[in-house]
């Protein structure tokens, strides 16, 4: 059984099972039809495909989460077409969407992890990519 072909099996359960959200699922039909793309030429094939929604701008956000939730990855580093920066190529994996789990906690609260954390790394001068990713994580989420 090739890639593709387990990409194909994936969506189908994923479709059966109603595992992604609407916009999350337009954006994952894309990639499914195209192959590796870009956050750009996802935006492009959403705008021609969807040329009624409003909702074409937030579409690199959609990637991100199918990011997280694992149904993505990055496949390679490309020079965009468009702007010739350098940009991540993704495509989809076998894989089910993982729930993420939400958390309680307030803004002022995430707010003060994040600092604290930074606090921990600025402290130890040994912290490793990982310590930092993690870092950068709390801070993205808020």
């Amino acid at each position: 059984m090739n890639a593709r072909q387990t990409s194909i099996d994936c969506y189908k359960q994923i479709i059966l099972e109603g595992l992604l959200s609407k916009r999350r699922l337009q954006v994952y039909e894309i990639l499914l039809e195209n192959g590796c793309l870009t956050g750009t030429e996802i935006s492009i094939l959403f705008k021609q495909k969807h040329f009624s929604s409003n909702h074409s701008e937030g579409i690199r956000n959609r990637v991100s989460e199918l990011f997280e939730r694992g149904v993505v990855y990055e496949k390679a580093i490309v020079e965009c077409k468009s702007t010739g920066r350098k940009v991540t190529q993704w495509d989809l994996t076998d894989k089910l969407p993982i729930k993420i789990k939400n958390s309680n906690k307030t803004k002022k609260q995430r707010i003060n992890d994040a600092i604290n954390s930074l606090r921990e790394l600025y402290k130890n001068k040994n912290s490793t990519n990982e310590e930092w990713k993690r870092v950068a994580d709390l801070i993205k989420k808020v």
